[in-house]
């Protein structure tokens, strides 16, 4: 205990950890008479207080020591940390059940008494290891050991400011401390002796932002305000310690704002152990860096964001496992920046590290922090100091917390360079306005987040303590539903399962415990939870002993819930008892399906057996007998007797049954043993075909049970029965012969006086399908009966549907050659003829290749006409099936039916052929309008004849509107013929249009104003606003005095009619674009319509003030633009013609000949290079840039009209090769 003391007052003066003009001279500066000493708890002022008296104010607490998981020195537990209501939490996922707040009361009372007592300023930085260690504002350093107790404190008697930035070696024995001057100090966490002070391992005059130890125990990094980062290189020799400092990253090459050591603690076990690695990130990339052995950059990446969010960086050891199921254990980065955040796994991959990217998370708010809480989670805090809690593997957000009343400290002052001289680039300072690296850090699965003056916890509880968490808010059905949620998802691991498993009934327990005042409360979730687990025997005996007076029939109809979802097949039998009294009060039918899913074996077989009969649950009856009782028969004698025409239910149910018996399936589900199918087939056929019931009175008809059942649904029946016959035991001699005999009983049943001809139908059918699939021995006899059935010709209140399955069974017995013995095919053809079973007289005529006819059988059976289109689309061009003949013989049919076919297949496959079908149908109006309506839908081209046959169709057939759509989507025809059809059915509207169309646009308008004149009403404004609309679309068509005299037609007619007043100022203004406006003005005043005349005439010389002021304005531009536009192209042409010229050469540079040759020449540009015009002019594209040197041309080129060498003067310069002229020579300015 004497160790851990922390040393006095008077001691820490003396050496070189204290400072007497901080500590001392603030304690002696208190005025001790204006406090109260009992309030402040301020000791007597002649006895010289100690340190611990003076910081340590709190006992230690061993709940710190929990929380960062280390033992615990021997102290005394105090209540200093708990959970804490000043931080609000929104929980998710669990109402905040999985983050847990924790106030470190004696830190952050000390770390107020240190701000007030010893000025020592506000927290700016923390760092937790084994230690924890807080850096203030004035340059102090207080080191805490889990127990909160201060071991030492140390101040930086240099004026270095503040403390940036503090990190712990691996082993928690160094600690180096930044300062926002530039100082780094490694101090000993033991005893806080200071070991190294380096002034000057930085860049100067720039302050430390990071300081991080490596995984090598000599190497740190260091990052300062001017972007750099720099390795530190501690080392020892002869006793001297020292220390050499290298630049890994320049600041002028991009700022780092944050740094990121990997350290792993796998001892040497994983193959990134014998690299130093580190993650760097800028403004604009991050990237992954080796220091050792050497330096080198693994990979870097893009990163953007928002211009004030600084870039972050976590690492984190997870275990992933691979698409091929391998697992591996490898560092993991979380790299985000704004509301993004990325996932990289590092591995080594063929001896290279690789960087893998897993996923992407993004976030609502721009994010101040991101930390790993434990492999699975990860902690992001945004700029509105709320915490968010992601789970990495669904990327979802499991909680969050309100963390806006810690008093988060922001680092924004080392990234300014405020203790510099601000000598930092605006981009840094603004993206590190928000800057919290060093005030917020992680350890474990607990993130530490550092106020001015407290120190905040936020751990992730596990998944026991947040079952217990919930227990205590008694929020118990998210605790039950926790805790299967951990029970399912340790399936594969048994040891966990049994933990899961205990921890159930645990909650369990606890639940019994304190339900007593409401044993109902979320009484589902605690069933279902011991269901899960398989602890039934705790449901039937604590549960429903503690429910039993109070909530039984809650507990009952939860059970009843899990029966039916079959996670339950049986239950007690007191409860059974329970559960079937209460269901035949509220529910008979649930108690049915109930019974049917518990086994048997559970439930009192008497008080059952009677609810069932009593209530009439057949289907329970059935089960019972059969599951418990293993009497197959009783179910049909009992129930068989009772079946009904009404009784729907009881005769499907026992249709089922049956079914499933001959089948050799139990019932309702599952298999009857394996050793009892055969005697149960047995017992049940034998029963079936029993002559007579037990209670047979005398007056029975034979074969009551099968008689019941085909009377019931002859159908249905027959259906069962054939299944049956598929089973093995009737596909032998004796099975044969039990067939037989099954199909005599039938037929003897379903007699004419017993039976409806609807019924008989069914069962002959029935036996044509069996001797057909070969099911029945062929008796000539029974055949023969079975035709005469099938060929009757009239069948009374035969339905479409046993007319379509008597064609079946008749065709069933054609195709497998049975009826050959007592028929011909021609005969047989006769017959069906007759009997209108157009299915088999279409099979008999291909049999017999009388190809010519098949049409008329498809036409005829209107069950078959979707395939008739498919038939003639197969045979087309196989001329035996004589497709066309049979078109062109049943076109009016195939209209009918379906026109679109008809004329796609017509249209496709014989275009040649449409003429003559169209004069076929000329006396047929109506068919004949649908076969060319669907020609002109398919495109086809149609000659103008018929086009005006089909639009004069469309005018006795159609209505107006129609007409005018087809004119108007049509243009085939000739429009004088149109003109007339339409005309001859005055069909006004639609000759208007093909006037227009025919640009007859004085006549279209005479015809519309007769429409006008004797329209009224709306239809009168309607027919107005149709004319003035024609009349601006004739514009470009009618002579300037025909439009004049149009528009004064219409407002001659218009002015004077006081319904159409409402669009008089439209039409004005519409024809005020095209008649001159001093006659439309006169037209208005002579117009005896005197109540619109004033307000038409001041609208009329307003618009042609507008249009005189709009035509002005338009003149001047137009006059300034030209102007301008001559005057810049007049500075132009004579810039260029006071342009020097200087030619380099005396040759072309295309064809290399001489230029003086009496050709035109261009020369190029300012290089002084030439060529001749034609060689230009023999260029596939425009000269664009000199072919000698490449030099764009950026002014138009000169042009010398064939220059000869008598207007050369020769110098000195030829002997350059250039040309010279008269004037001065001047190259291009």
């Amino acid at each position: 205990m004497a160790e851990l003391k922390a040393p006095s007052l008077q001691s820490l003066l003396e050496s070189e950890r204290g400072s007497t003009d901080s500590l001392l001279a603030e304690s002696l500066q208190l005025d001790f008479e204006d406090l109260d000493d009992a309030e402040f708890a301020i000791p007597p002022t002649d006895v010289l207080p100690t340190l611990e008296t003076v910081l340590s104010e709190f006992e230690a607490d061993s709940d710190v020591a929990s929380e960062l998981g280390m033992p615990v020195p021997h102290a005394t537990p105090t209540p200093s940390i708990g959970e804490d209501s000043a931080v609000r939490t929104d929980g998710r996922s669990g109402g905040g059940s999985i983050m847990r707040y924790t106030l470190l009361h004696g830190i952050s009372a000390q770390l107020s008494s240190a701000a007030d007592r010893v000025n020592a300023g506000a927290a700016s930085s923390c760092a937790v290891a084994a230690y924890i260690a807080v850096g203030t504002s004035h340059g102090h350093i207080l080191n805490f050991d889990v127990t909160q107790t201060l071991r030492w404190a140390h101040q930086d008697k240099h004026g270095q400011g503040a403390v940036a930035s503090l990190a712990f070696n691996a082993d928690s024995t160094r600690l180096l401390a930044g300062f926002a001057r530039g100082l780094v100090t490694m101090l000993d966490t033991q005893t806080g002796d200071v070991l190294r002070e380096l002034f000057d391992v930085i860049t100067p005059n720039t302050g430390v932002l990071h300081v991080k130890w490596t995984s090598r125990s000599s190497l740190a990094l260091c990052a300062d305000a001017g972007g750099s980062v720099w390795s530190l290189s501690f080392t020892r020799k002869l006793g001297i310690r020292g220390c050499s400092s290298r630049c890994l990253f320049s600041g002028a090459r991009g700022e780092v704002c944050a740094v990121e050591p990997l350290i792993m603690d796998a001892h040497g076990r994983h193959e990134l152990d014998q690299y130093c690695i580190v993650a760097l990130a800028t403004l604009s990339k991050y990237f992954i860096v080796t220091v050792r052995p050497r330096l080198r950059v693994i990979k870097y990446h893009v990163l953007q964001g928002p211009p004030d969010c600084l870039p972050l960086l976590a690492w984190h050891l997870v275990l992933i496992q691979a698409a091929d199921a391998s697992r591996s254990v490898d560092p993991v980065i979380v790299v985000g920046r704004g509301n993004q955040l990325f996932f990289h796994q590092l591995f080594v991959s063929n001896g290279r590290i690789t960087l893998l990217y897993l996923r992407h998370v993004q976030l609502q708010g721009n994010l101040l922090s991101a930390h790993w809480l434990g492999p699975k989670c990860v902690a992001s805090l945004d700029t509105a100091e709320i915490l968010h809690l992601v789970d990495v593997r669904s990327s979802k957000e499991l909680e969050c917390m309100d963390m806006a009343n810690a008093g988060l400290v922001y680092g924004s002052a080392q990234f300014k360079g405020l203790a510099t001289g601000g000598n930092v680039s605006p981009a840094f300072a603004l993206a590190g306005s928000n800057a919290c690296y060093n005030s917020v850090v992680s350890r474990g699965t607990q993130l530490y987040v550092l106020g001015a003056r407290s120190l905040h916890i936020i751990g992730v509880r596990t998944w026991s303590e947040r079952i217990s968490y919930l227990v205590k808010h008694h929020r118990w059905q998210e605790a039950c539903q926790l805790a299967l949620d951990g029970y399912i998802a340790s399936v594969d691991r048994p040891r966990k399962r049994a933990q899961a498993k205990e921890r159930i009934v645990m909650l369990f327990k606890e639940y019994i415990a304190n339900s007593a005042r409401a044993p109902d409360y979320c009484l589902g979730s605690i069933v279902n939870c011991l269901i899960t687990v398989g602890e039934l025997e705790l449901l039937w005996t604590q549960l429903w002993e503690k429910l039993q007076n109070t909530s039984s029939e809650l507990f009952l109809q939860h059970i009843s819930e899990h029966i039916e979802r079959e996670t339950i097949r049986s239950v007690n039998p007191v409860i059974s008892q329970a559960l079937v009294e209460y269901w035949l009060q509220h529910s008979p039918a649930k108690l049915e399906q109930l019974i049917l899913k518990l086994d048997w074996m559970c439930l009192d077989l008497n008080q059952v057996l009677k609810a069932v009969k009593k209530h009439r649950l057949f289907r329970a009856q059935i089960y019972l007998n059969t599951r418990a009782l293993n009497d197959y028969t009783a179910a049909l004698t009992e129930l068989l007797p009772l079946v009904t025409l009404d009784e729907t239910d009881l005769g499907n149910c026992l249709l089922v049954y049956v079914s499933s018996c001959l089948a050799g399936r139990g019932y309702p589900s599952g298999d009857i043993p394996a050793e009892q199918v055969h005697q149960v087939k047995h017992d049940v056929l034998r029963c079936l075909t029993s002559q007579h019931s037990k209670e047979n009175a005398g007056d029975e008809l034979p074969y009551p049970y099968l008689r019941a059942l085909l009377k019931f649904d002859t159908r249905e029946t027959l259906n069962v029965i054939s299944l049956a016959f598929q089973e093995r035991e009737f596909s032998n001699e004796l099975g044969f012969s039990h067939r037989k005999r099954i199909i005599y009983l039938l037929l003897e049943i379903m007699s004419p006086e017993d039976a409806t001809w609807a019924e008989i139908g069914c069962l002959l059918n029935f036996i044509a399908q069996q001797i057909s699939m070969q099911c029945l021995p062929r008796d000539r006899q029974l055949l023969e009966r079975v035709l005469s059935h099938l060929a009757q010709e009239e069948i009374a209140h035969e339905s479409s549907r046993q007319h379509s399955e008597r064609e079946s069974a008749w065709h069933e017995l054609l195709s497998s050659n049975c009826l050959a013995e007592i028929s011909s095919d021609e005969e047989q053809l006769r017959l069906a003829e007759k009997a209108r079973c157009y299915y088999v007289v279409e099979y008999l005529l291909e049999k017999l290749q009388r190809y010519d006819t098949i049409l008329d059988c498809y036409i005829r059976n209107e069950a078959r006409h979707e395939t008739m289109f498919a038939y003639m689309e197969r045979h087309v061009a196989n001329p035996e099936r004589c497709i066309y003949e049979q078109l062109k013989r049943h076109l009016r049919e195939l209209l009918d039916i379906n026109p679109k076919e008809t004329t796609r297949l017509l249209a496709l496959h014989y275009p040649d052929r449409i003429y003559e079908l169209l004069d076929s149908l000329r006396r047929e109006e109506s068919l004949l309008f649908v076969f060319l309506k669907c020609l002109n839908d398919r495109k086809s081209e149609l000659e103008p004849s018929q086009m005006e046959m089909l639009l004069e169709l469309y005018c006795k057939l159609e209505s107006a509107e129609v007409v005018e759509e087809f004119l108007r989507s049509n243009s085939g025809f000739r429009i004088e013929k149109a003109i007339a059809i339409a005309e001859r059915y005055h069909l006004n509207r639609s000759v208007i249009y093909l006037y227009e169309k025919q640009e007859s646009y004085a006549k279209a308008f005479e015809l519309s104003m007769d429409l006008l004149k004797s329209a009224s009403g709306e239809e009168a404004s309607k027919e107005a606003k149709e004319i003035s609309a024609l009349l601006a679309r004739s514009v470009e068509t009618l002579p300037a005095a025909e439009l004049e005299r149009c528009w004064f037609s219409l407002l001659q007619y218009v002015l004077p009619h006081q319904e159409l007043q409402s669009i008089t100022k439209s039409l004005l203004h519409e024809a005020s674009q095209h008649i001159d406006l001093h006659n439309l003005v006169q037209l208005i005043m002579n117009t005896h319509n005197v109540s619109s005349s004033f307000g038409d005439i001041k609208d009329l010389l307003m618009g042609m003030l507008d249009s005189s002021r709009h035509k002005t304005e338009a003149l001047r531009t137009a006059s300034e633009n030209l102007c301008q536009n001559l005057h810049l192209e007049f500075a132009e042409r004579h810039r260029q013609s006071l342009r020097g010229l200087w030619v380099a050469t005396t040759k072309c540079c295309v064809c290399l000949q001489r230029l003086f040759d009496r050709t035109p020449v261009l020369v190029l540009g300012g290089c002084g290079h030439a060529m001749h015009e034609t060689c230009s002019e023999k260029a596939e594209s425009a000269v664009a840039e000199c072919p000698r040197c490449y030099e764009a041309l950026q002014e138009p080129t000169l042009s010398l009209p064939r220059p000869n060498k008598s207007l050369l003067s020769i110098s000195s310069s030829l002997e350059m090769g250039a040309l010279q002229l008269k004037a001065p020579p001047r190259r291009f300015c």
